[in-house]
């Protein structure tokens, strides 16, 4: 099922092409119920939103979904600027073709998506109408490049700085970005052996290894990273030297044997968000890992549901 997708498994998800503003395309798929925010379900690296396919079930009988690719990742267009403001733009960009402007937004972001989301939150522009937030096993990118003082966690998060050097496409190419795609999955998943089978389902590995054994995919995600290292980074200093914080209702949801290992996720995000937004954060204890939605897709669909019933209205 290397050429799986959503629509494969779920004919009931319409698939949207949409031209955007950079000249490409922002693949994604959605399902309207005609009432009720929209939940943007992002994903992160190295995946698609076909990680989502656990989650859409639990949640598209009672909530209205949009599901995008994220650019540059293999099946919406490489975007000419990989910074996470252009990224989010054309995203949501692509959910208002679709939707419209009155609509308002949820921002469910997993790893590279929760980036997104979180630079969508901190800017809170009002055309964006988003009204709360999930981010996924992440803490806020300057956090992360912090903790590389930490040995272990610079062996665990090897492929920041490898992903965001120049030569990481062409190193990668020479691997082969199926091999390479396939041994970051198996290396990063959880211990639950039940959160293992269920990432596995629907031959998922086999997917996201052949998406990004594709070149376009390596040099898109490897500009995300670069841009994650360089711009990201510039514009979150700046926003914490000026007091802009992340002023929206906020659930930081991660894997306690995952990210819980290395960061005191708890501790961390408070210094990111104002004081008059709601913050709550939730580890997973159960051994799953990194891949959240896909290790454990009813507690993930509870808990958004829990969150969003509180901001919905």
């Amino acid at each position: 099922m290397a050429d799986a997708s959503l629509i494969t498994l779920d004919s009931s998800l319409k698939q949207h092409d949409t031209k955007v503003s950079s000249g490409g395309t922002v693949r994604a798929y959605s399902h309207d119920t005609g009432s009720g925010p929209v939940l943007c379900l992002v994903h992160g690296y190295p995946q698609s939103a076909y990680m989502w396919r656990h989650v859409i079930p639990l949640l598209k009988d009672k909530h209205t979904l949009y599901v995008p690719e994220l650019p540059g990742y293999g099946l919406s267009s490489i975007p000419a600027k990989a910074d996470k403001r252009t990224v989010g733009n054309l995203i949501v960009e692509g959910l208002q073709s679709v939707f419209g402007r009155e609509r308002k937004v949820v921002w469910i972001g997993h790893d590279r998506g929760g980036r997104v989301g979180h630079r969508m939150l901190v800017d809170n522009k009002p055309e964006h109408n988003i009204i709360s937030a999930m981010l996924l096993d992440i803490v806020p990118t300057t956090e992360q490049w912090r903790s590389f003082a930490n040995p272990a966690a610079s062996v665990a998060y090897f492929h920041w700085p490898f992903l965001a050097s120049s030569a990481a496409p062409q190193i990668i190419e020479q691997i082969g970005g199926y091999n390479w795609t396939k041994g970051n999955l198996e290396r990063i998943k959880g211990s639950n052996a039940t959160g293992s089978a269920r990432f596995q389902e629907n031959d998922a590995i086999e997917h996201y290894s052949t998406l990004f054994a594709k070149p376009e995919t390596i040099k898109g995600s490897c500009a995300d990273y670069a841009a994650g290292a360089f711009e990201d980074v510039q514009e979150q200093e700046k926003d914490q030297r000026e007091g802009r914080k992340v002023g929206l209702p906020t659930m930081v949801v991660y894997s306690a044997s995952n990210l819980g290992r290395m960061h005191d996720v708890d501790a961390v995000w408070p210094k990111w968000v104002s004081g008059e937004a709601e913050l709550k954060c939730v580890g997973i204890q159960d051994g799953s890992g990194h891949y959240l939605p896909e290790e454990c897709p009813e507690r993930v669909a509870k808990l958004i549901e829990e969150w969003i019933g509180k901001y919905e209205k």
